[in-house]
């Protein structure tokens, strides 16, 4: 283990060193003692550099698992276990030793992949993907405990509460867009959803919208397709959209700056102001309110609650709303890194503290926020830290050719080196 210290911060870093890529021991072998012997080495070798001081934390490393593409595959953490492809499957892990709980057999390389949980029905995850050609469309609907097939579907399918939908529309014999319901727990079809020009589901809520492009509303019980009531939106200019949350609808449509939001109730179709007081779709928590703006069109306004002081004012192109913070960036600057957006301030919604985190990458795959990432020495390593209450605090710098990584407190996995996992935990 070599420990590398006088970083510019002054932060110790431990190196991983070329060792983590070795093959870890077959099944029987002394794991722990070779672990405790390489701890003991590096105690020796830090004595023989004159003492210095041990690091205060570092990544605990837990297990190493191939894929078939590090480019191509998403690690996904679900309930209790993290998903990964690999070898022509999908394979569930136990997260506190990284034994496999289960595998089936999937499609090696997807041109698509999509895996979700749906808070409604934890139980079950959802795979859909597109062949590498593009040509064939497969759903399951996989028991996450056992990984029993509860269903299979030949077209992709999304979880929206306790249903699953088709994603985008399909065509009938008429030509006409539809969108396909089923259950989420057996995929039996339930309905079909006709005329789906602008199709709208709420995750939390009972009820679907289509929303033509003059704005007629029809309003369907998600579970049967019954319909609950119809009317218009106004809307200054032709419908191009509309998504829903917590009831309410949002209809997008062109305005002289760009695209526009309207906002109405999804039950009474009456219109809601776009300046009510927590933001409608931007949630700040409780410590600040957001408030969108209409000059410019998009931007944000963020004000302290117990003051009413502005914060923040930001274009639509400077920030971005994450579960547990807000993500400020510089004007004009490239907000996506190599494995997230790299903003120059986060501000913790939970606590209103600010914390400058310039020159670091917030991994996209994560809730909360809370681990931060670097390309140093060009790209050749890549530094970790934890976000602290002071900035970031640096845990370890891992070599090779990092291309994806999730975070699930405590536990980090990154897909490296073209066909590698690796899974962490983080100290306490």
């Amino acid at each position: 283990m070599n420990v590398v210290a006088g970083e510019p911060d002054g932060a110790a870093v431990i190196e991983l060193g070329g060792g983590w890529r070795e093959p870890l021991p077959e099944p029987g072998e002394p794991r722990r003692v070779v672990r405790v012997a390489a701890l003991v080495s590096g105690v020796a070798l830090l004595l023989a550099l004159g003492g210095a001081a041990m690091p205060r934390s570092g990544l605990i490393e837990l297990v190493r698992v191939p894929v078939a593409d590090a480019r191509a595959s998403g690690p996904v953490f679900a309930g209790d276990v993290f998903l990964l492809r690999g070898q022509g499957r999908l394979t569930a892990y136990e997260p506190g030793d990284g034994a496999p709980r289960w595998s089936v057999e999937l499609p090696e390389r997807p041109q698509m992949s999509n895996i979700v949980v749906s808070p409604a029905v934890p139980e079950i995850v959802v795979v859909a993907q597109v062949d590498g050609n593009g040509d064939e469309q497969l759903s399951v609907g996989l028991d996450l405990a056992t990984g029993a097939v509860r269903w299979r579907s030949g077209e992709l399918m999304a979880p929206v509460g306790d249903v699953v939908r088709t994603m985008g529309s399909v065509y009938g014999a008429n030509g006409a867009p539809a969108v396909h319901v089923a259950d989420l727990r057996t995929g039996a079809r339930l309905w079909t959803m006709p005329d789906a020009v602008n199709p709208v589901f709420d995750d939390e809520g009972d009820t679907a919208w289509t929303v033509s492009p003059t704005g007629l509303v029809t309003a369907y019980d998600v579970h049967d397709g019954r319909v609950l009531h119809t009317g218009t939106v106004r809307v200054p200019a032709t419908v191009e959209g509309a998504f829903a949350d917590k009831g309410e609808l949002a209809v997008q449509y062109s305005g002289e700056t760009g695209s526009r939001l309207a906002w109405f109730d999804g039950t009474t179709l009456a219109a809601i102001p776009a300046t009510a007081p927590d933001g409608w779709g931007v949630r700040c928590g409780a410590v600040f309110r957001c408030v969108p703006l209409s000059d410019p069109a998009g931007g944000l306004e963020v004000v302290d609650r117990a003051t009413g002081a502005v914060v923040r004012r930001l274009p639509t192109e400077q920030y971005l709303v994450r579960d547990s913070h807000l993500l400020v960036f510089d004007p004009g600057r490239d907000m996506d890194g190599e494995l997230g957006p790299r903003p120059n301030t986060v501000l913790d919604l939970g606590t209103g503290r600010e914390t400058d985190i310039t020159g670091w990458e917030v991994l996209w795959e994560q809730s909360p926020v809370s681990v931060l990432v670097r390309p140093v020495e060009n790209g050749a390593r890549l530094q970790v830290a934890r976000l602290g209450p002071d900035g970031p605090e640096i845990l370890a710098q891992l070599p090779g050719d990092v291309r994806r990584c999730a975070f699930e407190q405590p536990t980090l996995l990154c897909l490296h080196d073209g066909n590698q996992a690796t899974l962490w935990r983080l100290p306490d």
